[in-house]
């Protein structure tokens, strides 16, 4: 457990050390292989040539340019090696590809002995039987093997409480991004942990990677809200801005927001915006400068459709958003989503998907309007009173504002299985399927914000013929994954 207050401050050198070689390096025997972090840089340097996260994003962002990004993750090395080495051959994605590597569940939850286990039972049934694969078990030599096998730029999902150990091994093994999230993993993975325990991990994962990107190998880590696949606009821009801040505190130089979308075109591309902005914003305003911001999309993560027609209509419309917006990264998922992991045939059918989506769309983007700048604009108006609310009452310290916001009750959201969220808030879609505060519960919302998402809800009262109540917010959750 934490020993006082968590602040947004920088890891010392001392301190840095002190938590790699106490905490982190012993939590299991591969541990012992990366000890020597001059080396681990070293190696990462040499083996992220050419397939650098952060180099190839900021590029694509420069140029204009659209990053296909598939997901993968099987209990064995050689598993992980035949399903990169499929994709990436069945589809011309490279160059302009990266992937999005994961862990299984027991590793999530540093469970390693039932990791191995899990490894054991893959070998022997010839098949994978973990949700991912266990980087803690296997180690740097089989990371790197994976690094070598593909020839696109590797980001390891570091989610859930504790990832220190796993994000150390992938970066040693040249994979050039991990993930930096506080409330993000709170909300989406945790159940008892509490938000300043969260950020206090985080921190050390931030700082590993800003070391790496001090000593010449550039690092992209992730910045995501994807939350639970039914959170308001405005509350994942806020969730983006404030692990910006406290990973640039770190010294992170380069992070890739990946935005959890709710399915509306206008409001989804409108959030992406206001957070991007508010990012930089936020930044320069404490005092990080030269921080660089790519977005992307991540698909929805609610509920998907069983069948293939279905699914394949969810993998078309999440690519549409990151495209008519300009934004360079797309997340991929695929049409086993509804009842599995990927398969590498099933990623291989969405990267063609997409691509092909690429191909019709062009450089077609979403012209401005009215009703995109009125929803940009509040989006914006609720999220800068949060995060002001955040400063003010931590006194300029974001950490301490975001600690002292869930106790208070005003940090909110609908669905998440963390006990320290107050849960008093309630969403609904209105006519056009963009997200709503029904119920706002203690979110500090400007009264015209409120009074914006009242008439956007009475719009769909009007034309559906009752009332907005909890039996529209079940309906809502299960909207996409219903068959006609």
């Amino acid at each position: 457990m934490v020993t006082g207050k968590v602040t947004n401050t920088r890891l010392s050198d001392d301190e840095f050390f002190r938590i790699r070689d106490e905490e982190v390096l012993p939590q299991w025997e591969t541990g012992k292989a990366i000890r020597d972090l001059d080396e681990c840089i070293a190696a990462a340097r040499e083996l992220s040539e050419g397939k650098n996260h952060a180099l190839r994003f900021l590029e694509a962002k420069r140029e204009g340019r659209h990053i296909l990004i598939p997901q993968f993750g099987r209990a064995l090395t050689e598993y992980m090696i035949e399903g990169i080495g499929f994709v990436e051959s069945e589809t011309a994605i490279v160059p302009d590809g990266a992937w999005n590597l994961y862990s299984d569940s027991y590793t999530r939850k540093q469970e390693f002995a039932k990791a191995a286990a899990g490894i054991e039972r893959s070998r022997k049934e010839g098949m994978s039987m973990l949700n991912g694969w266990p980087i803690v078990n296997f180690g740097v030599e089989e990371a790197r093997r994976i690094t070598r096998a593909s020839r696109l730029p590797l980001h390891f999902v570091t989610c859930d409480e504790d990832a220190r150990l796993a994000s150390e091994i992938a970066l040693a093994a040249g994979w050039t991004a991990n993930s930096v999230t506080s409330l993000q993993e709170c909300i989406s993975h945790s159940k008892t942990i509490t938000l300043e325990e969260e950020i206090r991990l985080m921190q050390y994962d931030a700082r590993l990677a800003a070391i790496y990107a001090e000593k010449g190998v550039p690092q992209c880590p992730w910045n995501t809200s994807h939350l639970t696949g039914y959170d308001i606009a405005g509350y994942h821009c806020f969730v983006h801005v404030t692990e910006a801040v406290l990973a640039a505190e770190q010294g992170v130089k380069c992070q890739f927001l990946s935005h959890g979308i709710n399915m509306n075109l206008l409001q989804d591309i409108a959030m992406i915006r206001v957070s991007e902005k508010l990012c930089y914003e936020y930044c320069q305003r404490l005092g990080y400068e030269g921080v660089e911001f790519i977005a992307g999309v991540f698909p929805f993560l609610g509920a998907w459709p069983p069948r293939d027609d279905e699914a394949n209509a969810m993998i078309a419309w999440n690519a549409v958003i990151p495209v008519l917006g300009g934004f360079p990264g797309m997340i991929l998922k695929c049409q086993d989503e509804a009842f599995a992991t990927p398969t590498k045939e099933g990623m291989a059918r969405s990267v063609r998907l997409a691509k092909h989506m690429l191909t019709l769309m062009g450089t077609q983007r979403l012209p401005d309007g009215e009703a995109l700048r009125t929803e940009e604009a509040m989006i914006e108006l609720e999220v800068r009173a949060m995060l002001d609310r955040c400063l003010e009452i931590g006194d300029g310290d974001m950490a301490v504002g975001l600690c002292r916001g869930v106790a208070a009750g005003w940090v909110d959201t609908m669905v998440t299985p963390w006990k320290h969220n107050p849960g008093k808030v309630l969403l609904v879609r209105d006519a056009e399927n963009a997200l709503r505060y029904l119920e706002s519960g203690a979110v500090p919302l400007p009264a015209e914000v409120r009074e914006y998402h009242r008439a956007k809800i009475a719009e769909r009262e009007a034309r559906e013929r009752r009332k907005a109540g909890l039996d529209m917010v079940v309906q809502d959750i299960q909207a996409f994954s219903t068959l006609p």
